[in-house]
């Protein structure tokens, strides 16, 4: 099992200042922009926040009415329809002859796991080379950032 340990050849990203990344300063320009034209035009803004949720309510009740009826209607088009067969359950249900008989088949699998801590200590010591950390290491960056635009 590879259990949550820190990382010991690996941390997380150096915090550096939005003027180093035009690109964030960009967006913080531009969150300033839509924050002065919420303050400048409170009506308009309520009118839409009202319209959004009158919007969202509608959208998620015709989409469970279109669903239950199973139609395509207005903007809503079923445009794939996939067919699931849960094989375990229909072992259980149809036992193990008919399964067999009908295509049902079985496999067995080979389950790779790591030992994170030991590892992470083999990589310390230098007894993984840096190119083969290359061919099976992954650094993966969770990060939080602002939602996308929506209109308030």
């Amino acid at each position: 099992m590879s259990g949550k340990t820190k990382s010991l050849t690996v941390s997380n990203a150096k915090r550096i200042s939005s003027d180093e990344v035009p690109e964030v300063k960009e967006l913080e320009a531009i969150i300033d922009e839509i924050t002065a034209l919420k303050a400048d035009n409170p009506d308009v803004f309520a009118r839409l926040r009202d319209l959004g949720e009158r919007y969202n309510s509608a959208l998620e009740l015709a989409e469970k009415v279109v669903r239950a009826k199973e139609v395509t209607c207005g903007p809503f088009e079923n445009f794939s329809t996939v067919v699931i067969y849960d094989a375990e359950k229909m072992y259980d249900e149809l036992g193990h002859d008919l399964y067999f008989e009908i295509g049902g088949t079985t496999e067995q699998r080979t389950v790779y796991n790591v030992q994170k801590d030991r590892v992470e200590a083999a990589i310390a010591a230098k007894k993984i080379s840096p190119e083969s950390l290359d061919e099976f290491r992954t650094v993966q960056r969770k990060y939080k950032k602002p939602g996308g635009f929506v209109l308030p």
